[in-house]
């Protein structure tokens, strides 16, 4: 029963507020119109737009994870003008800038794509060790781990108050959120939670953790209590918001592993929103 119910949740999750697209579909015999509908269409547009493809058996294997590696090279060649070291960008990101990433060498295979558009403020993604900046190409995302590889800063008016990250969040019952009256008292709840790992500079792996989102209330106004709250928790209220990734019957199901099929109709849908507020130009020629 539980496999069946987050099967209907991420199919759900994933479903289109977006007009459907036709495309002419690739003939991958591993996927089967009845259980896979609701990914089709961004298969094929993906694959059209040479973001993806198939193997050379005919499959496109739509239950593969993916990982971070795997990722970050599709959002590289969907936004194939967003690459933010070069001079013609709009925002500065030298200050930015990791020169190499101890676990991809040059002759990774993903070097290229990583090193051009993966910053320093891709905070819960990139970690700082002793031995240096690391990006743990091949960790499997699952939820939680694509909203924080996805450029989120792209979407348009993504400055959102805290007091509506909070509403949209309470809507989630597996996100974890504590809220607490503000205080810069050392000893507060608030910031006795931030000693629980995650500004940890150990060298673990934070891509698909989740730490409580931790908020703060003084008098009427609702404020994010620190960085990570502050970041992750518009990114997925942002995600929500816009319908790029959403819940499901009350969850966000983070802890679900992310699927070929999924990955790519969450960029689908993510271009999509980019064309429909009329900033895709500013990333992508596609």
């Amino acid at each position: 029963m539980k496999v069946i119910t987050v099967l209907l949740a991420l199919i759900l999750g994933l479903s289109g507020i977006y007009p459907a697209v036709t495309h002419a579909a690739p003939k991958f015999h591993d996927v089967d119109p009845k259980k896979y509908g609701w990914a089709m269409n961004s298969i094929s547009f993906m694959v059209d737009k040479g973001v993806v493809s198939g193997y050379p058996d005919g499959r496109f294997q739509p239950e593969g994870l993916v990982d971070k590696a795997e990722m970050t090279v599709m959002i590289y060649r969907l936004f194939d003008r967003y690459r933010p070291y070069q001079a013609n960008q709009k925002t500065d990101y030298s200050n930015y800038h990791i020169e190499l990433f101890a676990d991809v060498p040059k002759n990774h295979w993903a070097y290229t794509e990583i090193n051009s558009i993966v910053t320093r403020d891709w905070w819960n993604a990139v970690t700082y060790s002793s031995h240096g900046y690391l990006f743990f190409p091949d960790t499997k995302l699952n939820r939680i781990g694509a909203a924080n590889v996805l450029p989120v800063f792209m979407l348009k008016n993504q400055d959102i108050p805290a007091a509506e990250v909070l509403q949209i969040l309470s809507g989630m019952r597996d996100i974890p959120i504590i809220l607490s009256p503000y205080s810069l008292d050392p000893n507060s709840p608030g910031d006795l939670f931030q000693e629980d790992g995650r500004y940890s500079e150990d060298g673990r792996d934070q891509t698909n953790i989740l730490y409580p989102l931790l908020f703060g209330q003084d008098g009427d106004e609702i404020l994010f209590t620190d960085d990570y709250s502050g970041i992750l928790g518009t990114n997925l209220a942002l995600l929500q918001k816009t319908g790029i990734m959403t819940a499901w019957n009350g969850k966000f199901e983070g802890g679900e592993m992310l699927t070929r099929a999924e990955a790519v109709t969450i960029l689908h849908r993510f271009y999509t929103y980019l064309k429909q507020s009329g900033t895709l130009s500013q990333y992508s020629s596609k």
